[in-house]
């Protein structure tokens, strides 16, 4: 049975993120030389399929080091099989995609550099990237966007981004976080938590999920911001009051040192993740026991019939498939790009960008585009009858707002389970942000 939260809750928390914005400087790092896939630099590119012209270049720009390694290869994974498959489907325009690697090492310094190697000297026409949201902004605003070359995020979500310099060169295949502190907001509800500290990563990422969350929730109490790569966060800790509720608002690399730390103090009965920190590696580290049956929200997949054939396929690549978000989102923006970069018939980052639109959005007409080798093929066929095409992706449908962003997404209610080693979905919602309804679809994704 569909859950319908308040219009009004949902107002105070769109209005509390109005102002959220994070700003850096430029920086420095790495090389432009050609390296293997397995390295964090450089190109790679899957057998050529023929035709004329150039192979469309997209940078693939992950934190294969820094706060969010946990998740860089996993994520860089999932755009690489959307590009195997498309290229063993006929490539894009006659030719092969080529995935472009880089590591921002979770910092915006280097991921301006990562991004101009990538624009001005790979010659990339698209970036699928970065993972962290301060990472994301400041390539916007100083390298993608003033080049005039699409950028998909699929794994920014600080509200911030809406409001990016970019000349509508920035998107996301990921719902921004006013969904996720709104259903943290009724995590804590549901799980009778209070007297909460929402320790928060001092980015644009963090202060974004925890202005949300707190507008979306009187249980929180504290709200302390911190700082990356510090040897130990006692201090701050120390800040959290009276409260007897952690919330990890954090990546891996920092909330693993002060979830030790808290773990020791026994001040805290409870713990909340979040996106951020939702890794089984770091949790392997920490020891699972510690945490085990403590919530969390991630945004998640909606329900489709592409989720399961996508991760026999990931499985079948690449091993398993980890329980960490953003995977399907990194497969599907580099579906939309290519889907783009066909319609438009041709690489140019502009006409690329002037299609994404055309091939996401449901005009209510459109020939639906699904995922895979066959489902791109029949795009290609598609298009080249004149028909017009809404791309279905992977974690539901992807319809770009003006600003670049979806407004429909899912978000996940996960668990540890210390038993297994395993973080389980429990509970997913849908949230769509411009009607002001969130549903509860659990028995249509979990069965």
């Amino acid at each position: 049975m569909p859950r319908w939260l308040s219009w009004k809750w949902l107002g105070v928390v769109v209005v509390a993120l109005a102002a959220v914005l994070v700003f850096s400087a430029c920086g420095d790092d790495d090389d432009d030389e050609d390296v293997p896939t397995d390295t964090p630099g450089g190109s790679t590119t899957a057998a050529p399929t023929g035709g004329g012209g150039e192979a469309l270049k997209i940078g693939v720009l992950m934190s294969f080091t820094g706060a969010l390694s946990d998740f860089g290869e996993p994520i860089f994974n999932g755009a690489e099989l959307a590009a195997d498959e498309i290229n063993a489907a006929g490539g894009v325009n006659g030719q092969p995609i080529e995935l472009v690697r880089g590591d921002d090492g979770t910092n915006p310094d280097t991921g301006v550099t990562e991004a101009t190697r990538m624009v001005e000297v790979e010659g990339v026409s698209a970036i699928v990237g970065a993972l962290s949201s301060g990472v994301s902004l400041q390539v916007a605003e100083t390298v993608t966007g003033p080049a005039g070359v699409v950028q998909i995020s699929p794994a920014s979500t600080s509200p911030g981004l809406s409001e990016a310099n970019d000349d509508d060169f920035l998107f996301r295949t990921t719902i921004s976080d006013a969904a996720q502190g709104l259903l943290l907001g009724q995590l804590v509800e549901e799980e009778s938590l209070s007297d909460i500290c929402a320790m928060y990563i001092n980015n644009a990422y963090g202060q974004g999920l925890s202005e949300a969350f707190d507008a979306a929730s009187d249980a929180v109490v504290e709200t302390v911001p911190h700082e990356d790569g510090a040897a130990s966060y006692t201090s701050e800790l120390g800040q959290c009051g009276s409260a007897t509720t952690l919330a990890a608002l954090s990546y891996p690399e920092t909330a693993g040192i002060y979830l030790r730390e808290a773990v020791e103090s026994g001040k805290f009965q409870n713990y909340i993740f979040s996106d951020g920190s939702k890794s089984d590696a770091m949790l392997e580290d920490l020891g699972w026991d510690a945490f085990d049956g403590m919530p969390g929200t991630s945004p998640s997949s909606l329900p489709t019939e592409g989720v399961e054939p996508f991760n026999e396929r990931y499985q079948a690549a690449y091993g398993e498939l980890p329980p960490r978000p953003y995977i399907r989102e990194a497969y599907d923006a580099v579906y939309v790009i290519a889907l783009a970069a066909q319609a438009a018939g041709s690489n140019d980052g502009t006409a690329i960008r002037d299609s994404l639109r055309d091939v996401a959005n449901d005009d209510g007409d459109d020939t639906q585009a699904d995922p895979g080798e066959d489902g791109f093929a029949a795009a290609v066929e598609a298009l080249d009858a004149g028909d017009n095409i809404n791309y279905e992706g992977v974690v539901g449908p992807i319809e770009f707002d003006d600003a670049g962003d979806p407004t429909v997404g899912a978000i996940e209610f996960f668990r540890v389970d210390a038993a297994n080693k395993d973080l389980v979905t429990y509970k997913v919602f849908q949230v769509d942000l411009e009607a002001g309804e969130v549903t509860d679809i659990t028995e249509l994704v979990l069965e």
